[in-house]
């Protein structure tokens, strides 16, 4: 292996260990939030879905780190993920949320994860790594679906623990699919 090809190796192998210990800490938060008791089946379905779907992206980027020939990524990165993984770990253990506010907290996960699998696309195609380029494409793909469902899962869940506030009169409770449908307007119009 050439200096190049192996500066290559260290920096795309370096990016999956990234995604795979992001991924390893959103399935750990995501475990506890199986636990939860959401107040429709619906919003139980969709975090087992939400969960399923992580654990399936984790297991294909381990499969990939390990196919690629990479068990390892930035160590310090490394750290620094458990780190806050341990901390949001403890947090979520010591806190009573609802469902909307978990849903929200794995929105911002799922974004982190997309941006990553997006670093990791961009790394490749400059470093002209094709096969790694549609490992982080499909990664990508994935965690974009789920933060569009999180979206149309949302109102449902803020309406609902509204609902079950005893202190908030909820004046309207058929807002939801009004919601989607702004949601889905305000994501089209904004389009680049």
């Amino acid at each position: 292996m050439t200096d190049q090809e192996k500066k290559v190796n260290t920096t795309i192998s370096d990016w999956l260990g990234d995604i795979v210990a992001l991924e390893s800490h959103v399935e750990e938060a995501m475990d506890h939030q199986l636990k939860l008791e959401a107040p429709s089946d619906s919003l139980n379905q969709a975090i087992k879905h939400f969960h399923d779907s992580v654990r399936a992206s984790k297991r294909r980027a381990i499969a990939y780190q390990e196919q690629y020939g990479s068990t390892t990524g930035n160590l310090i990165i490394k750290a620094g993920s458990e780190l806050l993984g341990k901390a949001a770990g403890i947090i979520d253990k010591m806190r009573n949320d609802s469902v909307s506010k978990a849903l929200r907290d794995d929105y911002t996960a799922y974004n982190h994860v997309a941006i990553a699998y997006t670093m990791l696309h961009t790394t490749a195609m400059a470093l002209e790594d094709h096969a790694t380029q549609q490992f982080a494409e499909e990664g990508l793909r994935t965690y974009a679906s789920m933060v569009q469902e999180l979206n149309h899962v949302i109102p449902e869940a803020v309406l609902l623990d509204l609902k079950h506030n005893d202190e908030v009169p909820v004046l309207d409770p058929t807002i939801v699919d009004r919601c989607r449908a702004t949601i889905d307007s305000v994501w089209k119009s904004t389009q680049a």
